[in-house]
């Protein structure tokens, strides 16, 4: 088969503590600080990707210190054998190297992808863990290109079309995933969410292969979130994209990755301390959300501690609490910090001012009822705080949600089916 040529953690989590704090009111997110490596081709530099992704870390409050190695066309095997791509991995204790294959090779029939990609792949995870035991290899997944292979339809009809090429790249990089006890980041999965439902945002430049500046914005969130843990929406930084082509881009990245983080993370030693919670009464039942085995601590908030896996704990009175959750393997440690309310804080909507502050009445008065601007045209409604932390999330059928809100400011942002950006605005509680 013909190949395109494409021209176009902390010191070490053993005994360090990575904390992503997310907190409601005036607290502040704790910054997080990652060394990443770069292992792959102009899928990668093309944009200077990397750098999108230092500053979009930036915008969110975190540091990401990275180096890469990407020449034009790389393949696995090629980056066995480059002096450079060793050296680099050689160079220092990375927390995660990134590994991206040659667009097309991961999509070949099975035998071909099982002798010219699965054994450098193992090789160059080899190498990285030959170097620091501890670091986290994460395979970025690819795209298909828009038209399919064409150069190569006639020897594999698989791949004669975006949906099938797309396909086996999953497939394959789920295999090397497996494989190598490693993580991955869905941006094919992510980059298919919009090609299929969100037609007006094209991802690809003339060749339909190389990503314009909204697919390299997409690889940046995906990459983001499946490093820091932490979902986009919201961020302020969009590379010069419009706020609603980048809130639509941070949406889709947010609910790939964060929809089936257990899966794309469920073979690596890399922990997530999300976790959710339900209530009833004074009853709180917490269910942590790590993909891999760990150990867990629960700070509930009122000076009581608990290390179950899914504790059910009993509070003495109503109230706001601060729990943290941390989950910690061999090799990394992670904390995340949540407010749970216990008691009910009425809401509902008022009109629209000229400031674009949507105003709402009766905070603290009990149940009442949200009545949703342009509720016909809206889906999905999601709540931010001022730190831009997602704080509620609606599916719409009507134009009508009960619920309970702190006093407060917040920016909701609505969504069409499509996925698209309907309004973006402020919303005062009091």
């Amino acid at each position: 088969m013909k190949i395109k040529l494409e021209l176009t953690m902390l010191s070490k989590f053993k005994i360090g503590l990575f904390i992503t704090t997310l907190l409601i009111g005036t607290s502040t997110a704790h910054a997080t600080k990652r060394k990443v490596l770069f292992i792959g081709n102009s899928y990668t530099y093309t944009n200077n990707m990397p750098l999108m992704l230092q500053n979009m870390a930036a915008a969110m409050g975190d540091t990401l210190v990275y180096d890469e190695s990407d020449p034009g066309g790389y393949t696995f095997a090629l980056h066995c054998t480059n002096t450079t791509t060793i050296s680099k991995i050689f160079s220092q204790n990375w927390d995660i190297v990134v590994l991206q294959e040659q667009s097309e090779l991961p999509s070949f029939p099975p035998t071909e992808v099982d002798t010219e990609v699965y054994p450098y792949a193992h090789k160059l995870d080899s190498m990285i863990h030959a170097n620091d035991s501890c670091t986290q290899t994460l395979f970025l997944m690819t795209w298909g290109h828009a038209n399919g292979d064409p150069p190569n339809c006639g020897f594999y009809p698989v791949i004669c079309t975006y949906a099938g090429m797309q396909q086996r790249l999953r497939e394959s990089y789920l295999q090397m995933t497996q494989d190598n006890y490693a993580i991955v980041a869905p941006v094919g999965m992510a980059w298919k969410k919009v090609m299929d439902s969100i037609p007006s945002i094209w991802l690809y430049i003339s060749d339909s292969s190389h990503p314009v500046i909204p697919g390299s914005y997409l690889e940046t969130a995906v990459l983001y979130s499946s490093i820091f843990h932490k979902k986009t929406s919201g961020c302020t930084y969009t590379d010069g994209l419009s706020t609603l082509v980048a809130g639509t881009l941070q949406h889709v990245s947010d609910k790939v990755v964060f929809d089936s983080l257990d899966f794309w993370q469920q073979y690596g030693h890399y922990p997530y301390a999300g976790f959710s919670w339900s209530v009833a009464g004074s009853n709180v039942t917490y269910t942590g959300h790590s993909p891999v085995s760990a150990g867990y601590y629960w700070n509930f908030g009122d000076g009581t501690h608990d290390t179950a896996t899914n504790p059910l704990h009993t509070y003495g009175s109503s109230g706001n609490y601060v729990v943290s959750h941390t989950v910690a393997t061999d090799c990394f440690t992670e904390t995340l910090v949540d407010t749970v309310h216990l008691g009910t804080t009425g809401l509902e909507w008022g009109s629209a001012g000229a400031e674009n502050t949507v105003v709402v009445l009766n905070g603290g008065r009990g149940n009442i009822t949200l009545l949703l601007p342009d509720g016909n045209k809206v889906s999905q409604l999601e709540v931010f705080d001022v730190s831009g932390r997602c704080v509620r999330k609606y599916s719409v059928s009507g134009n009508k949600i009960s619920d309970n809100l702190n006093p407060g400011i917040y920016i909701y942002r609505s969504y069409s089916a499509e996925g698209i950006v309907v309004e973006n605005r402020k919303m005062v509680v009091y």
